[in-house]
């Protein structure tokens, strides 16, 4: 489909579809597409194609795909202003942002490095949304330095990554503060001017307040963005003292989606990382197991992976022979590591031989494990998620 806008109007369009630019000047959450640039918006994201010079685009949508041509920018005002802001803070300088489920977050920190970029800024993002992560899978808290513009963090490879485990800050309230500690450090050791955190949208309710106080406290940011539309923040804004913090709308075109559109985002994710899987085994012995215990784990002792015999014939007698997975590890995502604790992958658990002493994980990782660090979340082959082991006490994010 080919579609001509004019100058000083924008183009929305909702994913899947893909977007080529054939002439004219357009931009995308700050970054200049080229005439011939072929956008691809994924399912559920929405992109906003600003054109500042006349254009022609040829637009193929998906089934569930749509467009529309509206007056004017997408962009607040109010984020123009913060970004001019945060340029003129002294580098090296750490930006937070914050703001509740779909209030733009992701689209803001994008704006930001773009920006940043443009004026010959290095920067670095660090993603701490478990449920919508951009950079890595879900369950991860992810590191990237951005070297040019983008439209779509989605599409960075990240740096870093460390494996949290679950998709919700709510059930791995220190594992998600821990990663974003870690990853911090890292960030600031690549020599960045800005480095710029992308906060979860738990926000609301006393433990919430509580686990952004400590993320602040973590990074001691020299300023922080906070989105909301009226009030919503200001309980979590008032606790924040001595701070630079700029307060800006979200878009009025953002897209609100619904839990089954978040729930497929995360599976897109998942098969992006498990692409290419295949059955690895690894011995008991080899590797050392850390996360949510389980029943066959804690069959082995964590100092010599020795078979707790009683543990062993408990298992025996409900399962049958040989003692294999229960129903507690079947399928259970698991964060592979090196000997150094760095992210290697994301893999799926296939089997436990307690009497071989031997795990087999589907993983797309063909390095030598030394960390299987276990999740709470249970996926098939297909990267489908099939439960959460533990009840949300809110929608992912």
């Amino acid at each position: 489909m080919i579609l001509n806008v004019k100058q000083g109007k924008t183009l929305l369009v909702d994913g899947p579809s893909s977007v080529n630019l054939l002439f004219g000047s357009v931009k995308v959450l700050g970054k200049d597409l080229r005439v011939g640039s072929k956008i691809v918006v994924r399912n559920g994201k929405r992109l906003p194609f600003e054109v500042t010079k006349d254009a022609e685009f040829d637009l193929t949508l998906g089934e569930t795909s749509s467009y529309l041509e509206m007056d004017g920018g997408t962009i607040p005002k109010s984020w123009e202003d913060a970004a001019d802001g945060v340029l003129a803070l002294e580098a090296p300088a750490s930006i937070l942002t914050m703001g509740g489920i779909d209030s733009g977050k992701t689209s803001l920190c994008t704006y930001l490095a773009n920006r940043m970029l443009k004026n010959q800024r290095k920067v670095a993002i660090i993603d701490g949304d478990l449920g919508q992560s951009d950079l890595g899978p879900p369950a991860t808290v992810g590191l990237a330095r951005l070297t040019e513009p983008t439209v779509d963090l989605f599409s960075i490879q990240p740096e870093s990554t460390v494996f949290v485990g679950a998709t919700t800050p709510s059930k791995a309230f220190h594992a998600s503060l821990n990663a974003l500690k870690t990853l911090r450090e890292k960030g600031l050791e690549m020599g960045t001017d800005f480095l710029i955190v992308n906060t979860d949208g738990w926000v609301n309710g006393e433990d919430a307040l509580n686990h952004k106080n400590q993320a602040v406290a973590l990074f001691g940011p020299s300023a922080i963005i906070a989105i909301q539309e009226g009030d919503e923040l200001k309980p979590l804004l008032d606790t924040l003292h001595g701070l630079r913090i700029f307060t800006v709308e979200p878009p009025k075109t953002i897209r609100k989606r619904s839990h089954e559109t978040r729930k497929a985002l995360r599976e897109l994710a998942y098969r992006k990382y498990l692409k290419g899987a295949k059955i690895q085994s690894y011995p008991i012995s080899w590797v050392k197991i850390r996360g949510a215990p389980t029943e066959a784990f804690d069959a082995f002792s964590p100092e010599q992976r020795s078979i707790d015999e009683t543990s062993l014939q408990a298992t025996r007698a409900d399962y049958g022979e040989p003692a294999t997975v229960t129903e507690e590890e079947r399928d259970l995502l698991v964060g592979l590591e090196d000997e150094k604790g760095e992210f290697l992958g994301i893999g799926i658990i296939c089997s436990i031989d307690l009497e071989r002493r031997t795990i087999k994980v589907y993983t797309s990782v063909s390095q030598q494990a030394k960390v299987i660090h276990t999740g709470r979340i249970r996926l098939d082959k297909s990267g489908k998620e099939i439960t959460d082991r533990y009840e949300e006490s809110f929608p992912n994010p």
